[in-house]
Parts: structure tokens; sequence; C-alpha cells
């Protein structure tokens, strides 16, 4: 007896008597739900090897461009100091910062609760909030543009945009 015979019975499969059972046989012992899926009937199909057509590598080819276009665009973007900061509260914009000044803590006041920010090198974060959750002091600096700080319990949000083109629609937006 091989060491496959205990786990073939259980399993109510009998091979060829003296041959090993072959890797797809073998799956379908250890685990009886293989066959049933779709990965079972890809490797019950081609057998022990995996061939990459050429459909495929197209495929994956095409799929690590977007990605790079994608991954080179967001660093490119990302590499923008924005210029100042919008405070919005329940929609409406309250305030502006220019981030290039020295600016002092500001404690913007809600019906809600309050928030501190924090203006230090052309960046701004939430330093202490009376929110239940205080996930806006989590946020840490921003200074990007289109980078934001939200604060859901004060109807809180903090935008960096470059002036004031930055607050119309624009193309995803619309």
């Amino acid at each position: 007896m091989d060491e496959w015979s205990g786990l073939e019975n259980r399993r109510g499969f009998t091979p060829s008597v003296g041959s090993n059972p072959t890797p797809s046989a073998r799956m379908m012992l250890i685990c009886p739900f293989f066959k049933s899926g779709a990965l079972g009937k890809v490797f019950l199909q081609r057998g022990n090897q995996m061939k990459i057509r050429k459909g495929d590598l197209l495929i994956f080819v095409v799929l690590m461009l977007i990605g790079g276009i994608v991954l080179i665009s967001n660093l490119l973007q990302e590499g923008q100091a924005g210029i100042t900061a919008v405070l919005e509260i329940d929609g409406v914009i309250v305030e502006r910062f220019n981030l290039e000044a020295d600016l002092e803590n500001y404690r913007a006041e809600t019906d809600l609760g309050y928030n501190i920010l924090e203006f230090a090198e052309g960046a701004v974060r939430v330093v202490e909030a009376d929110c239940p959750d205080k996930i806006c002091m989590h946020f840490g600096w921003i200074k990007h543009v289109g980078q934001t700080v939200v604060c859901l319990p004060h109807r809180l949000v903090i935008r960096i945009v470059n002036g004031s083109s930055d607050m119309e629609l624009d193309g995803v937006a619309y």
C-alpha cells in the first residue's frame, strides 16, 4: 500500500492498482470541493501545466501599462503643493487660509463641537477635536492639492487647493 491509499478510500476514489494519483486527482482527494469550482475545471482541463497564451500576455501587458500610467500621474499630481486651505462647515466655505504665510492655530467652532487647526511649513492638520472618534486628528499633515481632512461629527472639511479656480466644477464633478 502506498501513502495515498487511506485517503483515497475515505473519498471513495480508487485509482488503478499500484499507481500514484495524478496531481489533479490528489487535489480532488484533499479538497472534495475543488472539482466543483472554476479553478478545478481549469486545472483538470490543462492537467499539471499552466500555459500562458498570447492573449493572456497581451491582457497582462495592457493592465501593467494602465497601472503604470495611473501611478506616474498620481505621483506627479501629488508633487503640487497647494497655496490655499479651504475650511468648510456644513458645506459652506467659512474661511480660506494662505499656507505660504505663518499662521496661528485656528479654532473652528460648530454647533456640534470644535476643531483646532495647526499650520506649519505650508501644511495644515487638526491637532485637537472634541468629536467622539477623533479620526480627523489621524489624517496628519496635508499640503498637496486635492488632499482633505474630514470631521464627520462636526461636518467640517479642510481641502487644499491652488486658488479660486479649484473651487469650480471640473470634468469629474460634472
